[in-house]
């Protein structure tokens, strides 16, 4: 048994309360083991995927949902990785791991998560871009959704829908679902010019994605 009810109350941010009741409806998996209550790890989060269920990893108790006015304001320089040795195989592990999360994120569950949503069908869009992204909200501890650019050395066949390899992997992690279609809409606005898409695959200088990024909605807003 992995976690007790303070550990499984923290990761799906319900109450403890609301976790006792559950298991005295024996609607939660769970174990008794010497007189304790137990769960395992892997059976709750699966129980919460299946319920679309936020899980949190980040060890903190509350978190204030972020509202998304542009994606200038989630990206910085270390949103932008560069010459990345990404295989077709791990990809998901080496994106992750180049990540700076703080130290009490729980990598295994984003890896597992991300790895869950690929199964089920590929993110990857065509022409050339790939939104890698878990099947639930994640809390990992900011209060901005997190949104990450990997440009791998060779493209990845990724089973994009028209065929063409991925040269462009952008990395989601949202709080809500609310905010998860939030950030695929100004995605979508953005990817659905040429311009965005040419400084993608021309690899510019995060400065000049940044640049772009912003001119792109400012122009939307005065529409």
């Amino acid at each position: 048994m992995d976690l007790d009810i303070k550990d499984v109350s923290l990761l799906l941010m319900l109450s403890e309360k609301e976790i006792q009741q559950l298991i005295r409806k024996k609607a939660i998996p769970f174990q008794i083991l010497h007189d304790k209550t137990g769960f395992n790890k892997q059976q709750i989060i699966e129980w919460a995927l299946g319920r679309g269920l936020p899980i949190n990893i980040s060890g903190h108790k509350k978190l204030t949902e972020y509202h998304i006015e542009t994606l200038g304001t989630l990206l910085g320089k270390d949103s932008f990785h560069y010459n990345c040795k990404l295989s077709e195989s791990s990809y998901i592990e080496q994106m992750v791991t180049a990540i700076d999360f703080d130290k009490n994120v729980d990598r295994d569950i984003i890896i597992q998560l991300l790895k869950m949503r690929e199964d089920m069908m590929s993110t990857a869009i065509g022409n050339g871009i790939s939104l890698p992204h878990p099947r639930v909200p994640l809390m990992v501890g900011r209060n901005k959704p997190l949104i990450h650019f990997f440009f791998p050395e060779k493209p990845l066949n990724l089973k994009s829908i028209d065929g063409k390899p991925v040269h462009t992997l952008i990395l989601l992690i949202s709080q809500t679902i609310k905010q998860h279609l939030s950030l695929l809409a100004h995605l979508s606005f953005l990817l659905s010019g040429e311009t965005f898409r040419f400084t993608l695959e021309n690899r510019l200088e995060s400065n000049k994605i940044l640049d772009i990024i912003k001119k792109i909605e400012e122009t939307r807003n005065k529409v």
